[in-house]
């Protein structure tokens, strides 16, 4: 859970954790030519009729990173959308961009400790 963003960074539910395998799945049939948007992934999440869970882009962000966390699948994304990978150049480039972000990250929070008396 995230401080100031609890109310959507909360540790993944029951019914949410059962998504998992499904929503890994359904991502092997993107690859880098047919990568899917977050919108696109809840609007078809959120039209089906299988689960009895409403998806956000938030609460999907969480089970991305629960995907990667646990290695279940290379799942990469960019600004064109998510997809999956074995090319390991680039997993490698994905590394890089999240290290970079956490990086970038960590700047801001020292920056804002030199306002603190």
């Amino acid at each position: 859970m995230i401080t100031n963003f609890e109310t959507i960074t909360h540790e993944l539910t029951a019914q949410e954790l059962l998504l998992i395998t499904p929503i890994a799945n359904a991502f092997k049939k993107y690859t880098k030519s047919n990568p899917i948007k977050a919108p696109d992934i809840i609007t078809k999440f959120n039209s089906s009729q299988m689960f009895h869970v409403k998806l956000t882009e938030p609460r999907l962000r969480k089970i991305v990173n629960y995907i990667r966390t646990n290695s279940i699948i290379p799942l990469i994304a960019t600004s064109n959308g998510y997809y999956v990978t074995d090319d390991s150049d680039e997993i490698l480039s994905q590394i890089e961009s999240l290290q970079e972000r956490a990086r970038s990250i960590n700047q801001c929070a020292e920056g804002l400790k030199n306002f603190i008396k």
